[in-house]
């Protein structure tokens, strides 16, 4: 019989990748950008820097979310293959 808690971690795993794949779609499809680009470069980054913030954090959630998905997956195929962790 196959190991139950490998086949929890692939399931964890995966499951955590379609929800960071989903919400990173969801976000895609629902962006939208109104930049106000009147005078220099730095008056501009200046005044939209608040939607600068904001995509970096949800770009850097995603990654964390999809590293640990991967980390969790990683792990189940390691079980379900009797590969020695170390």
């Amino acid at each position: 019989m196959k190991n139950p808690i490998a086949i929890f971690l692939i399931v964890v795993g995966l499951a955590m990748l379609l929800a960071v794949f989903y919400a990173g779609y969801k976000s895609f499809q629902t962006f939208t950008v109104e930049i106000n680009a009147q005078g220099d470069v730095v008056q501009a980054l200046a005044e939209n820097s608040g939607i600068l913030i904001e995509l970096l954090v949800k770009v850097a959630f995603l990654a964390v979310a999809l590293a640990a998905g991967s980390v969790v997956l990683g792990r189940g195929v390691d079980l379900l293959k009797g590969c020695p962790q170390g």
